[in-house]
């Protein structure tokens, strides 16, 4: 991790520097173009973190275009994991026809039912062969001739730890000896129309992974902001209901066989730029950002902060290209609704301890 100089950043010095950022607001309207044939689509959905929101908005996407859906959620429905969004608001879906269920990968059959026949079948959950495999068996046996796999962009080659490296684009460098990567190879090797989508940061409703929260629980308390390195590394976070409609339009789509999609809003914003934003968002104009080097400061990063501290932003060029999809939602607007979700959950009055904050700031590279 690079050496940085700890040092405060005032909210109205960064609105300042934020005219001149590099996030882009602009963003075109329109429907997503959903092939006019219906499909029998399953979505095989994860149980928990991020991912599982685009397997909700996916399903609101394909029933609204008069497809056929079952959303299978890994796992069982006595969960306690159910008890928090997305699956808290399935109903929803149910009333507009999704078919939900419960069920394991290893053996989707179960869950389906006997006979069960599908499509297009995506898999919004496995992280490598062992958990996708059987998925990939199934859809081949239940005649299925689509299949879309929510992969990750975390498995792209970092392209350098200095700040400002450009976003990522499909076809840059992979870790070969990812989970994800051997999928995306074997989905290569089995005759389906295959198609790979590497998501990153996600918000929007229906998230129940700590993002934009954790920039909120701060600034809310009048709290500094602790930003690994110097603030100036991007990041991307992008609507649920935007990855999900990009899937959808990818559904019965033969434009989209064999390719690889970067699963973002193309939205790149700093480090600096989102606590800005978040702050914004609570109506907060006087906040505080405090800048450390996690080494210095004695914490691991990754307990510390939600975001990777190195450049991690991508551009969805071939969902643009190819599936004539678009963004519908600035992540001003996105992180705009989660505040008003956040205040209504009761969580900004909610008694909080920052014992990890409490450590960088009173290190010696502190505030």
């Amino acid at each position: 991790f690079m050496a940085v100089a700890s040092r405060a950043l005032s909210g109205a010095a960064l609105l300042r520097r934020n005219a001149r950022g590099r996030t882009s607001t602009a963003r075109r309207a329109g429907p997503v173009a959903v092939s006019a044939d219906a499909k029998k689509v399953l979505i095989v959905n994860t149980n928990g973190g991020g991912h599982a929101n685009i397997g909700f908005w996916l399903c609101k996407e394909l029933a609204t275009a008069g497809h056929s859906v079952t959303i299978m959620v890994v796992g069982e429905e006595a969960d306690t994991k159910m008890n928090k969004p997305p699956f808290t608001y399935f109903d929803q879906l149910r009333a507009a026809g999704v078919n939900t269920i419960w069920g394991s990968p290893a053996d989707v059959a179960a869950a389906a039912g006997p006979g069960a026949a599908f499509d297009v079948v995506v898999d919004n959950n496995g992280k490598d062969i062992d958990a996708v495999g059987p998925v990939i068996d199934f859809a081949l046996a239940a005649g299925a001739s689509q299949f879309l796999f929510v992969s990750s962009a975390g498995m792209y080659i970092p392209k350098g730890s200095t700040p400002g490296q450009p976003p990522y684009v499909e076809g840059d460098a992979v870790k070969e000896s990812a989970g994800h990567a051997q999928v995306e190879a074997k989905l290569a090797e089995t005759g389906l129309k295959w198609s790979s989508f590497r998501p990153q940061y996600i918000t929007g409703y229906g998230s129940n992974k700590d993002c934009e929260e954790w920039f909120f629980d701060r600034i809310v308390r009048g709290r500094p902001v602790p930003i690994p390195g110097d603030g100036t590394t991007f990041t991307s976070v992008s609507a649920a209901s935007d990855l999900g409609a990009m899937l959808a339009a990818a559904v019965g789509n033969d434009a989209a066989a064999g390719q690889l999609f970067n699963c973002v809003s193309g939205e790149s914003v700093t480090l600096n730029q989102m606590v800005a934003m978040c702050a914004n968002a609570c109506g907060v104009s006087d906040f505080k950002i405090v800048h450390y080097d996690p080494k210095e400061a004695g914490v691991e990063v990754k307990k510390a902060f939600p975001f990777r501290p190195v450049d991690f932003h991508s551009e969805p060029r071939n969902a643009k290209a190819l599936l004539g999809w678009a963004p519908r939602v600035r992540l001003a607007d996105a992180l705009a609704a989660r505040f008003e979700e956040y205040k209504a959950s009761g969580r900004a009055e909610k008694e909080m301890q920052f014992e990890l904050d409490d450590v960088i700031l009173a290190s010696n590279v502190g505030a």
